[in-house]
């Protein structure tokens, strides 16, 4: 699938992980051959899916794993990292977090809406090193008010992770 890609998606690899300054444990979760049960489906071999398009301000885009044909990418602009999906079958590219911790938030809230249990989730987040569990049970049990628009909730959510990590 990878001569599918869009010409600026190229495969990661360790020491391009390490030259964008990766977390070591984020890094460690991407290349990781063997995960929980709970993330099967959702993060698959990036091998398995493709992007069609990256937008013109990104520079290069690698693959952290795929879902449904779909990958989940890091986008690399102006020396600056971002993280988004990629789409095979879509000419658009959602972002999705500035920090990898934001990413994984979004990944676990996908597990977890999957139906995941509590122990999973936690034992999810353990793994991939994931380091606002309680913040994000936190507002995953909080009661949606009438009026409210949960999307917009949500990156508000991933906005504030990012900014503790920066």
């Amino acid at each position: 699938m990878r001569d599918l890609n869009h010409p600026k998606v190229k495969p990661l690899t360790r020491q391009i992980a390490s030259q964008l300054g990766l977390e070591a444990m984020f890094a460690d979760f991407v290349f990781s051959a063997d995960r929980p049960d709970c993330f099967r489906y959702w993060c698959e071999d990036p091998g398995l899916g493709w992007t069609c398009f990256v937008p013109e301000e990104v520079e290069r885009a690698y693959p952290l794993w795929s879902t449904n044909a779909d990958q989940t990418l890091v986008l690399v602009s102006g020396g600056k990292l971002s993280y988004g999906k990629g789409y095979h079958d879509t000419p658009e590219v959602e972002m999705v977090s500035q920090t990898s911790q934001g990413l994984l938030a979004d990944l676990l809230n996908s597990i977890w809406e999957s139906e995941a249990s509590e122990d999973e989730i936690q034992e999810a987040a353990a793994f991939c090193g994931f380091r606002f569990l309680n913040e994000y049970l936190a507002f995953s049990d909080s009661p949606v008010s009438a009026g409210e628009n949960w999307e917009r909730s949500w990156r508000q959510f991933i906005a504030g992770i990012d900014a503790k990590c920066v």
